[in-house]
């Protein structure tokens, strides 16, 4: 559709001669990001006279494809043929912004100062050697003087020489002493300039994005009427991303409740930065499957044992013939035969996607920062118990059960952990549909301790004349409240489970199980418990395997 939209724009508009040729910068007004790809839309405005004009925009990023270029134009403005340049680029004049601008002059301006204050210290050096050379003429020309003195036995002549030289080399030298603290007095104001002059440089970096080669959008339009004219340029930029990142801030007690602060990251290096933009993140995955997989039926057929112990027959010659000659020649050759692999659909968000507008504009530079927005802090009710698993660890952990109440989905991103207003960790929030459930960790509890022992296991025949065998494990578990406050505790322990009618799990316990094989974990018991603080619970359980003699139990 978008090469036929050129096709006939560039009929209609190509055969008259265009009126004029207008430069124009386009400036990043909108970005949409997605995990992986951004949507970036460009305005490009002009005052343009009535009729047919060429519009040249320089200094797009090098990455730009015409497949994700779209442009479109208000009421009155009839879009031609677009080219997008990569190489041999039109002569475009400076389309740099009044920042960049700002700062290429103030960089300029600093340049002169410092050449100025070099060609002052030079000025002033200069003053040092002629005071120098000064003293050094005074010097020969006083030996010389001295000389023709002494020859004519004048003590009147030498005197009045040795004041002289004396007072002209006494001004000569003060005259150098100043001139060379004027020089080190300049020189330290000029690398005032010279840190300055750095730091301008520097500040001119960070409003550039890096030189590349770019790319210039050429494309033709006809207007009605004289005025004002923004054109929108749409286009499909890859190396952008977003994740979300929480807060997770647990409160325990009688009113337990879960404040969840949500941000998100973003990132972006699609060869230009964003400035003043607006931004919508949305969760929905253009880069990715957008159908699901095929499906194939697998070929069966049946073939008669005879027909099935010949063949077996053939192949077992086979693998012997080739075992021969593999040992006669001393080579080892191994076949893998690789299994099909399966095509399964992929799993994608249920529902429709969630977009999420930020409020205000933002600026966001090209490879060279993450930039972390806050989006809104969500509120739950959580359910907080502490659990335990003796056979596995020596404490108990607090977890928290919620239920994602928002009416949209929660994307999945690292959380940080917090519980009673102290640090605990980070974690990793799951995808939350709308009405979903989770539980979550959040940290450990160190005050209710726990412990496992073994005190009787006994392995053997029951009796020398008995037809059956059994293994009987007997365990005892504690749990001890030293946390200054009640806990409603989740205990959970493991015992074998069989799949055979032939080997027998028998088990009592005392307190009695909670629960047995929750959720479909077969061989899991569970068991609820309040305890006080202070308190310490006891648990003991024996489970008993029995299996017919003549068989080993693994």
């Amino acid at each position: 559709m978008f090469r036929f939209f050129l096709t006939t724009s560039l009929i209609a508009l190509a055969a008259p001669a265009l009126a004029d040729t207008f430069t124009a910068e386009a400036r990043v007004d909108t970005v949409t990001i997605y995990p992986g790809l951004a949507t970036v839309t460009r305005q490009v405005t002009l005052d343009l006279p009535a009729g047919r004009h060429e519009i040249i925009v320089p200094d797009l990023p090098q990455g730009l494809t015409t497949e994700g270029l779209r442009l479109a134009s208000p009421a009155g403005v009839q879009l031609g043929a677009v080219n997008l340049a990569f190489d041999r680029l039109p002569v475009t004049p400076d389309q740099s912004a009044p920042a960049i601008q700002a700062a290429r002059d103030e960089v300029a301006r600093l340049e002169d100062v410092v050449l100025d204050r070099d060609a002052g210290i030079t000025q002033i050096r200069l003053r040092v050697q002629a005071a120098e050379e000064q003293i050094a003429f005074l010097q020969s020309l006083s030996q010389a003087s001295a000389g023709e003195a002494l020859t004519a036995s004048s003590v009147a002549d030498i005197q009045a020489l040795a004041q002289m030289v004396g007072a002209e080399t006494l001004a000569a030298r003060e005259a150098a002493f100043a001139a060379e603290q004027e020089a080190k007095a300049a020189e330290r104001a000029r690398q005032d300039d010279v840190e300055a002059l750095e730091d301008a440089r520097q500040a001119l970096a960070a409003l550039m994005a890096p030189e590349q080669a770019g790319a210039v959008l050429t494309f033709t339009l006809a207007t009605e009427q004289a005025g004002e004219v923004t054109i929108d340029v749409s286009s499909v930029e890859g190396f952008a991303n977003w994740s979300p990142v929480y807060d997770m801030r647990l409160t325990t007690g009688d009113d337990a409740a879960l404040d969840i602060d949500r941000s998100v990251v973003i990132s972006q290096q699609t060869g230009q930065d964003w400035s003043d933009v607006q931004l919508i993140l949305s969760t929905a995955r253009p880069g990715e499957q957008i159908a699901p997989s095929g499906v194939w039926a697998p070929l069966r057929q049946i073939i008669s044992e005879d027909d099935l112990d010949r063949d077996r027959g053939v192949m077992m010659l086979s693998d012997s013939m080739q075992a021969l000659s593999r040992s006669a020649t001393g080579a080892v050759a191994e076949e893998v035969m690789a299994a099909p692999m399966a095509v399964t659909a992929q799993a994608d968000f249920s529902g429709a996607t969630v977009t999420y507008r930020y409020p205000g504009r933002v600026d966001i530079r090209n490879g060279v920062e993450d930039l972390r927005l806050p989006l809104d802090t969500l509120n739950f009710e959580a359910d907080v118990w502490a659990e335990a698993a003796p056979s596995r660890d020596h404490i108990a952990y607090r977890m928290a059960e919620f239920t994602n109440d928002t009416g949209e989905v929660m994307l999945p991103g690292q959380a940080l952990i917090f519980a009673d207003g102290t640090m605990i960790g980070f974690s990793q929030l799951p995808l939350l549909a709308a009405g979903a459930d989770t539980e979550m960790g959040f940290g450990p509890l160190d005050g209710l301790r726990l412990t496992r022992a073994v005190p009787n296991k006994s392995e053997g025949d029951v009796g020398v004349f008995t037809s059956s065998n059994q293994l009987t494990e007997q365990a005892v578990m504690t749990v001890e409240n030293l946390t200054g406050q009640d806990w409603r505790v989740v205990l959970r322990d493991a015992i074998p489970y069989s799949e055979q009618d032939d080997l027998e799990v028998a088990f009592t316990a005392d307190p009695a199980v909670t629960r047995r094989d929750p959720e479909g974990q077969r061989g899991i018991l569970e068991w609820d418990m309040d305890l006080a603080a202070g308190a310490k619970q006891e648990i003991t359980l024996d489970y008993t395997l029995t299996w017919p003699s003549g068989f080993v139990l693994r």
